[in-house]
């Protein structure tokens, strides 16, 4: 009888423990309120939010850590060239940050001002001392590129923020955040304001046809294709354009690629093939995949390709979020596809 007494506790007692596990764990230390959220849910949240009107202002990351800010920072370390950016463009400014990609579109009346900031190694291997150097009372990080960094920074009792800007969403929500923690709210609106009226003016004038498209992804030793959480996925689906590799599986889980399969592409036979790049310029990723295309005889059972309809995405809208100007990364796409609604595309891009 205590055997089968002892056999429901030890039972109930791992359902409580699984029960628990399963839940999300949050922990406070040291001004921050560490939130584990439940694998996967990464994607739904939101970038970054600054909860609170006015200081101290907590600021909630795209991990789902919690960080709390007791005053406007002074000395930012703004680590990848998005939030950099927007930063800037609030009026932000930041004491060091990681090597900037000639192929980023800087805001204007802020270049030479970011292309003199000190830095600290490259996005994906940022150089950690130097960081320390520079005594930040705030870090704002990169998703996925600088995850690691940023775990060991906080650990060692710095405020980290990990902010991830590839969607539309993801812009707005850096704005609204990066406006409160700036006391910038009014100029942040007006950005979104800007971008959101761009984006109504595109999409109120789409045609009713269904467009397909395929995203083809080409670095310097890879070939993949790009999946709707990915920038031109987005902008996509923003579009209304059916992108072909929707209910594909990443290659791994949050990955916004998946593995090149020509005979998928075939099959499906979209009405367009995009192009992104992560290769040394938007000339080298035109000429790759131009050569990728005339190598293999499989691309030439691709319409699309066979007939002429490849669009080249620039970097940078595609590789790297253009932030302010994501309006633009979006009419790139409307005017390559429907000239005869939005006008060519040559004439009004300009690198």
């Amino acid at each position: 009888m205590i055997k089968v007494k002892l056999r429901k506790i030890i039972f109930l007692l791992l359902i409580l423990i699984l029960a628990v596990s399963i839940g999300a764990c949050s922990i406070k230390t040291g001004g921050h309120t560490d939130t584990k959220a439940a694998a996967g849910d990464g994607d739904k949240n939101l970038s970054i939010e600054a909860i609170g009107e006015g200081y101290p202002l907590t600021i909630k990351d795209f991990t789902g850590y919690e960080t709390v800010l007791d005053k406007k920072p002074e000395n930012a370390a703004i680590l990848s060239g998005t939030s950099l950016n927007i930063w800037y463009d609030l009026g932000g400014k930041s004491i060091c940050t990681s090597n900037i990609s000639k192929n980023i579109k800087l805001v204007a009346e802020h270049k030479d001002e970011i292309m003199s900031i000190p830095s600290v190694g490259a996005t994906y291997s940022v150089d950690m001392e130097k960081v320390i150097e520079h005594k930040p009372d705030l870090i704002i990080a990169q998703e996925g590129t600088q995850g690691e960094q940023a775990k060991k920074l906080r650990d060692m009792g710095f405020k980290v923020v990990v902010a991830r800007i590839k969607s539309y969403d993801d812009v707005m929500a850096a704005y609204r955040a990066f406006g409160k923690m700036l006391d910038s709210g009014e100029a942040a609106e007006k950005r979104i304001s800007e971008i959101e009226n761009k984006k109504q003016e595109l999409v109120s004038k789409l045609p009713e046809k269904k467009t397909s498209v395929v995203i083809l992804y080409v670095t310097s030793k890879a070939l993949a294709v790009k999946l709707d959480n990915s920038i031109a996925g987005d902008v996509s689906n923003i579009l209304g354009l059916k992108n072909i590799a929707s209910d594909l599986p990443p290659d791994t889980i949050g990955s916004e690629t998946t593995p090149l399969d020509i005979e998928y592409i075939v099959e499906k036979n979209p009405d367009y093939v995009l192009v992104t790049s992560m290769i040394s310029s938007n000339e080298t990723a035109k000429k790759t995949m131009e050569e990728q295309f005339a190598a293999s005889p499989a691309w030439r059972g691709v319409k699309a390709i066979s007939e002429g309809r490849v669009i080249y995405l620039p970097q940078e809208y595609f590789l790297f979020n253009s932030g302010p100007y994501y309006g633009e990364a979006i009419e790139y796409v409307a005017r390559s596809i429907y000239p005869e609604v939005y006008g060519e595309v040559k004439g009004w891009y300009e690198k």
